[in-house]
């Protein structure tokens, strides 16, 4: 069984990748272009690689989690259900990406350790999972996510999933809380705003497979995700609904 896990600002549609395995073989390596918002909530988008490795070895994995290719280790605890911990890095944001965010701090490239839980019955997956950032004040988040494998042929897949992103206060304030110094050098003439804890965000997403050859495949994820709460108020949301998608490669192995 395979552990799957997304990121929703920026990297959500590496878990939708990770969850097409099964079509192709437990372990594949590939690569694949991703156009994601620059943050939940901005008007910008920005291309970039997404890197796709899924590799099991007993309780060993490595697999998307916390936003990029992360390491970790599983056990089982019945049929169907896996638990394991991981460790993994998180991406970062520079002011220069958006102008809504120039003048505010960057957030670094960082790294991230967590915690996951997922029953996957037959065609259908439940998950949660505990992401902590390796960086003091950045603070962690915890998702729920559920998805069904709708459709199989021999050569096809479409599965089609739902989550919801929960942060604590830290992770909050680092990506939508604007401080008094911040506020004061501000270029979009942001106000100052305190970000509390709560449910952050939702999203829809599917994820259509087709297989080349026993080997390669293609894989393509589209989705909509939107905040949800007090973080609709922070005055660096520009929109609250955003849309991502993947095409990549996958060689299975």
């Amino acid at each position: 069984m395979l552990a799957r896990r997304p990121l929703l600002a920026a990297v959500a549609l590496l878990a939708a990748t990770g969850a097409q395995a099964e079509q192709s073989g437990p372990n594949f390596v590939g690569l694949g272009v991703g156009v994601v918002p620059v943050y939940q909530g901005s008007d910008d988008y920005r291309t970039l690689p997404v890197p796709m490795i899924n590799y099991h070895s007993g309780n060993f994995f490595i697999t998307p989690r916390a936003g990029l290719p992360a390491m970790g280790l599983k056990t089982s605890l019945a049929k169907d259900l896996d638990a394991g911990v991981f460790v993994g890095l998180g991406l970062g944001r520079k002011s220069s990406d958006s102008d809504r965010l120039k003048g505010l701090d960057d957030i670094d490239f960082h790294g991230a350790y967590g915690a996951y839980v997922e029953w996957a019955p037959g065609p259908y997956s439940l998950g949660m999972a505990y992401k902590q950032a390796a960086r003091s004040g950045y603070g962690g988040s915890l998702e729920l996510r559920a998805s069904y494998l709708a459709w199989r042929s021999e050569s096809s897949s479409l599965r089609f999933g739902v989550s919801t992103e929960w942060a604590n206060k830290d992770q909050m304030q680092t990506w939508y809380g604007v401080t008094s110094s911040q506020a004061a050098k501000s270029r979009a003439g942001l106000k100052e705003y305190s970000a509390s804890s709560g449910f952050k965000s939702v999203a829809l997403f599917s994820t259509w497979s087709y297989r080349f050859t026993p080997s390669w495949s293609a894989v393509t994820t589209v989705g909509v995700s939107s905040l949800v709460g007090d973080v609709r108020d922070s005055p660096l949301v520009e929109r609250n609904t955003n849309v991502f998608g993947n095409v990549g490669v996958i060689y299975a192995f």
